[in-house]
């Protein structure tokens, strides 16, 4: 058997060598030291304990030389009553898998799946279950063998494991002491829990970090805070035991140490009365690394900011300027986090993946972009994360599309418009009102409105007039109802046509010759971006031999819908000109759309049909120069 070393109450060790021998029928005094840790001296003692429980159920300890330890007399009582005091009868099944989790962590030779499902009571299939279980919530590694199971990991990996446990079960409040008034952050773990972490060195590190928080000039956020408190307690508790990083386990550490980090080294070896090896103080560095990349570097001359913004209007289907903001602010300490070994948990992952869908749809797929462009690969945590700022920017635009936009321009002053205004709110209040102007105002700047409503006739650009009188009678509001329900459709479709749009599927400024090079390019294109499969190059090709799909100076090919994995539209643009077999195109709409947006059809090809009879904006296409001007043009 393997050395336990588990840290128990005298009665739960008792009952555990109870088990062990009811299980084992004979052992000896080799084998209990073995299982439980514990010297052939203190074995002995708690021997005489266990004869004294065994005796209540008319059981006999014996122990005989030459022939080992076991137990004489019907068992059958003592199995059922030691399994209710026994500590596995009474653990729900995560505390099982983490007792699982850390008897494999300190375990220094592989262990018997046989052994291992015994000594916790459970079938071979349950222990089987728990494991991938484990592999999966905590990504534990082990190897088998002939000879069992075994932990696969260095000292810092034990740590990092032991991190998630405690970062999954802690909670936090904030308390304000009555004397000073300063607020101050508790972590506590529930009692159970003390076996994995010991209650003086949380308080020992809690400790630490709020002099260190009130020392240092940063701005500690409630995940760096967090995961710096998590390490500082485990590091420590594995220090207390002599069980430290070796050399070479610092994870990618820098060379210089921050001065943060020497900060915090004095503070912990006063609380901790302890020197720190130089490979913790290296490991500690890291942390205090990716809490000043994150911050230090936010809007810096060497910031990430702007260049992860561009990436982003890149990589985003559909965005706005909030939505930018928010995933630089969480990607930039995020990635940082990541590339230093550091990582979150997420209370909320499940009711964020079972209430936000389509937004942790959206925040896998940046998720696997950034994994292409930066190496990095974030977990399900941080992507759910993410897949917040999706949902906030996607409820955003459903309220947006709901309103229209209305700018009220009144000649005859104030007190009419607000009249004006008060009765359109008043009988549509559906309608946002967004400015009140005079005729001077309106001159100065136009208003960001889908119409205006004015009582003198205006003749504007862009921008549906609707000319009322100052008291707006009951006609004139039907009016006003039918032109708003009007834009509101018209928003709808664009809306629905720009969803489609992937700037991953969109290029400007074309080299293609011919059809068929233009075919391929952009479907090859699709393909990349995971939104076609390879045969549809084949099948739009095969397609465009049949008839051809130019309209006036544009082409519209397409291929077998059942070759789209997802919707989308591609955009091929040259100011040059395409050959189209008898025509010269300059854009090409590769139109791959499924079942998906069934319900949306009509509304996409209602604005389709719009951009290809606009000849204005088809002329701007074609010299776009930008992926980004393409999406404007065809959005706005």
């Amino acid at each position: 058997m393997n050395k336990l070393a588990l840290k128990q109450s005298p009665q739960t060790l008792t009952d555990q060598i109870l088990k062990f021998i009811l299980t084992k029928k004979v052992v000896h005094y080799s084998d209990l030291m073995d299982y439980t840790g514990c010297s052939r001296k203190t074995i002995a003692k708690y021997l005489k304990q266990a004869e004294v429980v065994a005796a209540r159920y008319q059981v006999s300890l014996i122990r005989k030389r030459g022939h080992g330890i076991y137990l004489a007399g019907d068992q059958s009582a003592l199995l059922a009553n030691i399994g209710v005091t026994a500590p596995y009868q009474q653990e729900s099944e995560e505390e099982r898998r983490l007792d699982i989790l850390t008897m494999l962590i300190k375990l220094e030779k592989p262990i018997l799946l046989d052994d291992l499902a015994e000594h916790f009571y459970i079938s071979h299939s349950t222990l089987e279950r728990d494991l991938r279980v484990l592999k999966k919530e905590y990504n534990l590694q082990y190897q088998s063998t002939n000879s069992g199971i075994q932990f696969v990991g260095l000292e810092k990996d034990k740590r990092m494991l032991l991190g998630k446990v405690l970062q999954k079960y802690w909670g936090q409040k904030v308390t304000q002491s009555l004397k000073t008034g300063q607020m101050r952050r508790n972590f506590t773990v529930p009692a159970n829990f003390f076996q994995y972490v010991d209650k003086e060195t949380l308080h020992q590190a809690q400790q630490a970090m709020q002099e260190f928080a009130e020392l240092v000039n940063i701005n500690i956020n409630e995940y760096q805070y967090e995961s710096l408190l998590i390490h500082i307690t485990i590091a420590f508790q594995r220090i207390k035991k002599g069980e430290f990083l070796s050399k070479g386990e610092e994870h990618q550490a820098p060379a210089l140490i921050a001065q943060h980090t020497t900060k915090l080294v004095e503070i912990l070896t006063r609380i901790f009365k302890c020197e720190i090896p130089q490979a913790e103080v290296a490991y500690l560095n890291i942390h205090v690394m990716a809490i000043e990349d994150g911050y230090i570097n936010l809007d810096g001359p060497d910031s990430l900011r702007p260049k992860l913004v561009k990436w982003l209007k890149n990589s985003l289907r559909e965005y706005d300027e909030e939505l930018l903001k928010n995933l630089g602010l969480h990607l930039i300490p995020a990635l940082s986090r990541i590339q230093q070994g550091v990582f979150i948990s997420n209370p909320y992952l499940d009711k964020i993946k079972t209430n936000f869908p389509v937004a942790f749809d959206k925040s896998l797929e940046l998720a696997l972009e950034l994994q292409k462009e930066f190496s990095v690969r974030l977990p399900e945590n941080e992507i759910a994360y993410l897949a917040l700022h999706f949902e906030s920017f996607i409820e955003r635009s459903q309220v947006k599309l709901h309103e229209v936009r209305i700018a009220i321009v009144c000649s005859t002053g104030y007190g009419t418009a607000a009249l004006l205004k008060q009765r359109i709110q008043e009988k549509l209040p559906t309608l946002e009102i967004v400015a009140t102007l005079s005729v001077a105002e309106l001159i100065d700047a136009a208003p960001a409105a889908d119409l205006v409503v004015s009582t003198i006739p205006l003749k504007l650009q862009g921008t549906a007039v609707m000319t009322v009188s100052p008291f707006l009678s009951e006609k004139e509001l039907e009016l006003l109802q039918i032109t708003a329900n009007r834009i509101q459709k018209d928003k709808y479709a664009r809306h629905a046509f720009a969803s489609l749009l992937s700037p991953t599927c969109i290029i400007t400024k074309t080299k293609a010759a011919n059809k068929e090079e233009a075919i391929v390019q952009i479907t090859q294109r699709m393909v990349a971006a995971g939104f076609v499969e390879e045969q549809m190059t084949q099948s739009a090709l095969d397609r465009e031999r049949l008839a051809s799909t130019v309209i006036n100076e544009i082409a519209i090919p397409h291929g077998d819908l059942k070759n789209v994995k997802k919707p989308v539209i591609g955009i091929m643009t040259s100011a040059t000109g395409i050959k189209w077999g008898k025509d010269t195109i300059y854009t090409v709409f590769f139109v791959a759309l499924n079942r998906q947006v069934e319900d949306e059809m009509d509304d996409i090809y209602s604005y389709f049909y719009e951009v290809i009879q606009n000849g204005a904006m088809l002329r701007k296409l074609r010299t776009a120069q930008t992926v980004e001007a393409v999406i404007t043009l065809l959005s706005d």
